[in-house]
Parts: C-alpha cells; structure tokens; sequence
C-alpha cells in the first residue's frame, strides 16, 4: 500500500475538490468539508489557493432564512481556460469549443476525407482547429488546451496513436506531440470511446448515474466504463476494446467488428443492390419502409446485443449507452438490441439500453471534457504544491 508524503496528500486532496467543483456548482466550503471528511482548515486552504491560481469564483449564497454566516457559493471560473475538444475519426474531424465549466461555446462544420493516412488526416485537422481558433478569436475567446478523441490502441500518457484498425499507416504516431508543437498548446489525447462516456456524463443521460458503459459504433466499435462516477481506464488503457470481442462462425474466429459495424453494414445492403454509402441511406431506407434493409439490420443486431449482455453480465451497469454513427438508426437498431437482452438477461437486473442523448457530439465534446479536466488538474497541482 502506498504511504502518502504530507505533500502527495494536499495533491490528492486538492484533486478531490477540484472534482466535486467540477461536478456540484455552487457547493459551499462547509459543504466540501462534510463531503470529504476534510477540516475546514484544510478546505479554506486549498480553495484560497484555487482562487489565486484563477480557477474557482466565489458568489454569495442566497439566504436560507437560518441564523449565523450566509456559506459562500464556489464555482470553477468560466474563463479559467477555453478548450477544442476534437473528434478525429475515420472519415471525418468535428471540433467543438467550450470553457472551464464544459459548456459548448460553438462548433465546427467539420470535414471530411477520402484517405485517412497521417499527412492526409493531419491536413485537415489543421484547417479545422483553425478555423474554430479564428472564429474564437472574434469573440474575444483564446484558446488554451487542446483535446482529443481517436479510435485507440493509444497511450494517453505520451499521446502516441499505437495502430488503431482501419486507419492507414497511423503506426506509433506521436500525435500529441505534433499537436503540441504546431500551437504551442498543451494538448491530451484519449480514446474516442472514453470520451464519448464522459460526454453522457456531462451533458447526457448518464448525469445521474455512477455505473454505465457507453458502446461507441462507427467502422469500429469500443466502449467507455464509468464505475462509481470515475472513467475507469485498466492498467494500460485497453478498457472497453470490445470491437475485438470474439465469436466463432462458419468454423472461424472473427472479431466483431468483422461482423458488425458501419462499413459492414453499408457493405451488407449495397450487395444486395441497393444504394447505401452512408448510414443516412440506411436510415432512409428503413423510413422508406425497404424489407430488405429492415432485415439486414435486425439481424445483424444481435452481435450488438451480445456484446450488450456481456457488458452487463460482467459489469452490471445502471445503463448501456449505444452512441456513434450507427445510432442515427435509432428504434431500427435499439429496439431489437433491447429485444435480445431481455429475453436472455440474467437474473432480475434492472439495466436500462438505451440511445446516446448527444451521439452527434459526444466524441469531440467528451475530448474537450477530458482536456480541461486534465488542464484543471494540472494548474491546482502546481499551485498547491507551492
């Protein structure tokens, strides 16, 4: 067990307050100090040093009626620092901006891409950070970090894209790195998946739980764990890497996103003839009421909805969250999920299935949550430990 040093414990203290800030607007110190169990002597430190490191406001509170001192109103500072959190997917870039209490500010249209080799992705990611950057810069807004989600294996920790399927040549890539030199802007990078599960936190359906699992469905599929209201990352950040769950057909191991996805879905229905490049001329299809279409996406529905009950069984999660391109289906591809797991859930588990609440978003708002939470963290470190 690891001993803490005197000055490790007003790092972990100071990070616990940074997070129930984050999370309850406007808590007192009282408040703060009967929640951790720290003294009020500690709290008022702390926060005093918040304060002059610019990253918490104080407000009055509005008088309850009760005799004694009014509590004083904490808040992160909206201007502490304004964050891109970007989506860098497999055919596409979305940016978004937000500030210190992770309220979207504006987005980008985004753009797209035929190949998605590095210089290719690279070039276009450019353009799109900075055009929001230009656009930010009107309103008197400057960016200060920089955030992003991609489809992982990755290392969070130096910002090296390690080979994620389906990307060309991205191969030990030091992506943070590019990044952090072409802005001089620091710069975190985590998988889209992990992201997306912090943006349904925030600004989703999850902001009320503490246990759920967000299944991303793109061209690849993963899948980010939150477990007692932390994003839960494993030892090496290989959490949630179901898209290489493995099933065996046709007396053959595949993994499942050689059976399910985007791309094998769109692949599916223009076999049979039909035109379908995206999933919008899927989901037109199924509004056309197309038999065909409506078959080919039932179907293959149930590798989803065994992966779902997996998740669940293993992890037994207040929700599963179903998000990324593929949910524009919506009811043609949740209803016959929710179908499956129900008929074969275990025992008297009561979790909910359900369609991502920001699905469009969620990977570049989920970046930019991440990046500042991370910023944040950073900038009460360095002042508490002076």
């Amino acid at each position: 067990m690891l001993i803490l040093k005197p000055k490790d414990t007003r790092i972990k203290n100071a990070i616990t307050l940074l997070h129930i800030l984050l999370k309850q607007d406007g808590i007192s110190r009282v408040e703060l100090s009967r929640i951790t169990g720290l003294t009020k002597t500690t709290v008022s430190s702390i926060i005093k040093e918040f304060l002059a490191a610019g990253i918490v406001e104080e407000s009055p509170t509005k008088p309850n009626g009760n005799v004694g001192k009014t509590p004083i109103s904490l808040h992160i500072k909206k201007n502490a620092v304004y964050t891109l959190g970007v989506h860098l997917g497999r055919h596409n870039i979305k940016t978004v901006l937000m500030d210190a209490s992770m309220k979207v500010l504006m987005e980008s249209n985004g753009l797209s891409y035929k190949k998605n080799d590095p210089d290719s992705v690279l070039e276009k990611l450019y353009l799109d950070i900075n055009h929001i950057m230009e656009k930010a810069e009107k309103h008197g807004i400057k960016v200060g970090v920089i955030g992003i989600g991609i489809p992982g294996p990755l290392d969070p920790e130096t910002g090296v894209i390690k080979c994620p399927p389906k990307f060309e040549g991205w191969i030990n890539i030091p992506l943070g790195e590019i990044i952090q030199k072409k802005y001089k802007l620091p710069v975190w990078i985590e998988n889209d998946a992990n992201v997306a599960a912090l943006a349904e936190k925030w600004h989703g359906g999850a902001k009320y739980l503490k246990n759920f699992v967000y299944i991303l469905v793109n061209e690849g599929i993963g899948a980010g764990v939150v477990i007692n209201d932390e994003l839960y990352q494993g030892t090496h950040d290989y959490v949630g890497e179901i898209g290489h769950s493995l099933f065996y057909v046709h007396g053959q191991f595949k993994y499942l996103e050689d059976l399910y996805g985007v791309d094998v879905l769109t692949s599916q229905i223009k076999s049979c003839g039909l035109n379908a490049h995206s999933i919008e001329d899927v989901a037109n299809l199924l509004k056309a009421d197309n038999k065909i279409v409506y078959s080919i996406v039932r179907d293959s529905a149930k590798w989803l909805s065994i992966v779902v009950l997996n998740v669940i069984h293993l992890l037994n999660p207040q929700a599963v969250f179903i998000g990324g391109t593929m949910a524009a289906l919506g009811n043609y591809l949740i209803q016959p999920v929710k179908e499956i797991v129900s008929q074969y859930l275990f025992g008297d588990q009561e979790t909910d299935v359900k369609l991502s609440e920001i699905s469009d978003n969620a990977v570049a708002i989920g970046a930019g949550i991440y990046a500042t939470a991370k910023w944040l963290e950073a900038k009460s470190i360095e002042h508490v430990h002076h």
